[in-house]
């Protein structure tokens, strides 16, 4: 620090930066922590005291944990700097200082001189006797008066000695290089005989210059962390604009569907008034036929009365023939088709929402350590798959509440971290952990086939498809054909589900809100006969295992064949019985094989790369299986347990 900085700093000194944090009052025999805040001695033996029965004590200041020397206070170092700066300080302020020699001799005297060099306070007599010793004659005495107005600051500092703690009246003024420590004559006469030792100043300069690069590097720390910060507040602020877009885009759509409701509200009204108008209209036409019909033959009867009560005889002969007639006629005239028959209207919500009391339309979601989906591939069966180790084995039957072991006739992966069970045996669908904790039973059905898309939970059982949101609340059940048989389900493109009829061998498409959005009939020449477990691939290529033809068959997104996967003995007979099938990151297929308690791999493509023994593994009978996007495959078997691998690649 350059002189002209150095005393600028001197003076602006204040008790803010010169207070204990413990005793708030003005450092007395400062102590510096290894946190570099400094404490009193006296207060730092009384935190010592507070915590004499650990190993730790607490910087007041930043709160961080220090370790207890084995010496105790004695362990950390005085801070002669800042006891420097406090003697500084006190000079320039002194009020009511008492004499530091006749604090010794219990004597109460008010300090008025200080000594430059030792930085004691002392009184007139003291001042006197202070510069009459050996060790002290050269000591500059001055008044504090004359030291009030802070011109002297840097001598006050300089002039300062530092006394050897050891050796009473010793200064310090040499550094032993072999125990690193500084020291005073009589300490190199006889603690230090043999070391080598020199002059402080002369030793200070590396150990000062050794200390500013450090310095430079932790600037260099703190500019880094400034950017941090920066990097933190600009993501606050992206934070903030995120939120009032979303704020506003949900305004927005909620407008927007609010005023298409009004709109299609008032349609609905019109159309429902139009419609109870012209049936009002219509029942007003009727009355008005019923009201003159009524008139007419309330007309006939007078003129009949009149005639039968009133007439002649011979002019009741005359008209008889008429009155007969016409009596008949009224007799006869069908009076039901004046019945008004009417149906009244109602209104029906499209199904769209399927309930008012709970539409969700909305659903925040959030970036995780991991995809909640796989990427597609970067290239189309970029990776191979070298091998399975096995990670965990899991009980898909929970204790005390499953009646029958679990036989999972479905599997699906769900979040990432999360994967769905269909158990057919005990009528539910289960959500479990990757870890293999059970979570939750999200429905009693009797699961043929399960799958995820998007987040959503298709289920199938013979009769109907059953959509699940992401919150495990229905969202939509779908009526399916009855054909007594399975339906396969999987997931196409995180867009659509794709059930398999088994019957019909055509394959439904719906989307997430459960409308059939297509119905694929495979090509002629697809082979397919009897699927019973259905995958798909990023390409949205289906993909089935048929067991009447025992083969594992491709088509295209559009139901067009393009490979069927066949293995046979040399007398042409199958050797194997190709069940559930799932696609990994990179469009590899995995086929269990249920006959021989294995797991077939092939490449995109249907070529076969190497088989896997499960029955080497516990698990017998593979059943169902399903990837995640962290590299899983997650397989059931027999006995209600389920084997998760972890794929290696190659």
């Amino acid at each position: 620090m350059s002189s002209r900085a150095e005393k600028q700093a001197l003076a602006n000194l204040g008790p803010e930066s010169l207070t204990c944090p413990e005793c708030k009052s003005i450092f007395k025999e400062p102590t510096l922590l290894p946190c570099l805040h400094s404490v009193c001695r006296h207060c730092l033996s009384h935190i010592y005291a507070q915590h004499s029965s650990v190993g730790v004590i607490q910087c007041p200041q930043c709160e961080e944990t220090i370790d207890k020397p084995e010496n105790g206070v004695d362990g950390f170092p005085p801070n002669y700097f800042l006891n420097g700066l406090v003697s500084v300080y006190l000079a320039k302020t002194a009020k009511d200082i008492r004499c530091r020699i006749c604090e010794l001799q219990d004597r109460d005297t008010f300090a008025t001189l200080k000594c430059l060099n030792c930085g004691d306070f002392l009184c007139e007599d003291c001042g006197k006797a202070h510069t009459l010793t050996r060790m002290t004659i050269k000591h500059e005495i001055q008044s504090l008066s004359e030291l009030s107005d802070g011109k002297r600051d840097q001598e006050i500092r300089y002039k300062q000695l530092i006394m050897c703690a050891i050796h009473d009246g010793e200064t310090v003024k040499y550094y032993c290089e072999n125990c690193n420590v500084p020291i005073c004559r009589e300490c190199q006469l006889e603690l230090h005989v043999g070391h080598t030792c020199a002059n402080a100043k002369d030793s200070q300069l590396s150990r000062r210059k050794a200390v500013a690069n450090m310095l430079v590097n932790v600037q260099q720390k703190i500019e880094a962390l400034r950017k941090i910060a920066e990097h933190v507040d600009s993501t606050v602020l992206d934070i903030d604009k995120r939120e009032k877009d979303l704020i506003e885009g949900v305004e927005k759509t909620v407008k927007k569907l609010v005023d298409q409701i009004e709109r299609e509200k008032a349609d609905i009204l019109k159309s429902l008034k139009r419609t109870m108008d012209e049936q009002r209209d219509a029942c007003a036409t009727r009355k008005q036929q019923i009201n003159t019909i009524s008139d007419i033959m309330e007309g006939n009867i007078s003129f009949c009365n009149d005639i039968v009560k009133n007439g002649k005889d011979v002019e009741v002969l005359f008209l008889e023939k008429s009155l007969r007639r016409r009596l008949m006629d009224l007799q006869a005239k069908n009076i039901t088709s004046l019945t008004v028959k009417w149906h009244p209207p109602d209104i029906r919500f499209r199904n769209v929402f399927l309930t008012v009391d709970r539409i969700g339309l909305f659903d925040l979601t959030l970036a995780r350590e991991f995809n909640r989906r796989p990427e597609p591939p970067l290239k189309f069966g970029a990776r191979h798959v070298a091998g399975f180790k096995l990670v965990r084995r899991i009980n898909a039957t929970i204790p005390r509440e499953d009646n029958s072991e679990c036989r999972a006739t479905g599997l699906a992966s769900l979040f990432g971290d999360h994967f769905v069970v269909g158990d057919q045996e005990n009528r539910k669908v289960k959500i479990f952990t990757r870890l293999g904790h059970y979570v939750e039973t999200i429905a009693n059905v009797k699961p043929c086939g399960v799958a995820v898309c998007n987040d959503v939970i298709g289920v199938t059982d013979q009769m109907s498809l059953n959509l699940f949101t992401n919150d495990k609340t229905i969202k939509k059940k779908i009526s399916l054909e009855s054909t007594g048989s399975a339906y396969p389900v999987t997931a196409v493109t995180d867009r659509y589900f794709v059930v398999v009829n088994n019957k019909t061998t055509t394959f439904q498409v719906y989307d997430l809100r459960g409308e059939l959005c297509n119905d694929i009939v495979p090509s002629r020449g697809s082979k397919i006969r009897n699927p019973v477990f259905v995958t798909s691939n990023s390409k949205g290529h289906i993909i089935v295992s048929d067991w009447l033809t025992n083969s594992v068959i491709i088509l295209d997104d559009a139901g067009q064949f393009v490979k069927e996967v066949k293995f046979k003995n040399k007398m042409g007979k199958s050797e194997w019985l190709p069940g559930s099938l799932c696609c990994d990151h990179f469009d590899n297929i995995f086929v269990s094989d249920y006959s021989r308690s294995r797991i077939i791999v092939l490449d995109p493509q249907g070529e076969f790369m190497f088989e896997h023994s499960t029955r080497m593994d516990g698990l017998d009978r593979p059943r169902c299986m399903t990837t995640d996007g962290n590299g899983s495959l997650l397989v059931s078997g027999k006995g209600g347990y389920l084997n998760m691998y972890t794929c290696e690649y190659i």
